[in-house]
């Protein structure tokens, strides 16, 4: 078992990484201030209170509150339940750093 150990340290010092840019993204970069303001945003075009969001979705009426205010930070299974409850889907990706700029 030691041999196998030895081996994958030593393979695992050889792996280069070379696609990934290390360049911080912008501080200014609040991914829970987009998410409220998308709920926000979302909610209101559709024009659905926070008290019908939360009776359809699940999700307490504070929560809402507190998610939209920028004090509570929602798990992707509440994001989801917010997202199906409005019609929308939940997509997550990763885009490149300069699209924030």
């Amino acid at each position: 078992m030691r041999d196998l150990q030895n081996y994958l340290d030593t393979a695992l010092k050889q792996v280069k990484i070379s696609n990934i840019d290390s360049s911080p993204v912008s501080e200014e970069y609040d991914i829970f201030a987009e998410i409220c303001q998308l709920v926000v945003d979302t909610r209101n075009s559709l024009g659905v209170t926070q008290k019908q969001l939360s009776d359809s979705s699940g999700v307490s009426q504070s929560n809402i509150s507190k998610i939209e205010n920028g004090t509570y930070r929602p798990s992707i299974a509440t994001l989801k339940k917010i997202a199906d409850t409005l019609g929308k889907r939940l997509i997550i990706d990763f885009a490149d750093g300069e699209d924030f700029e």
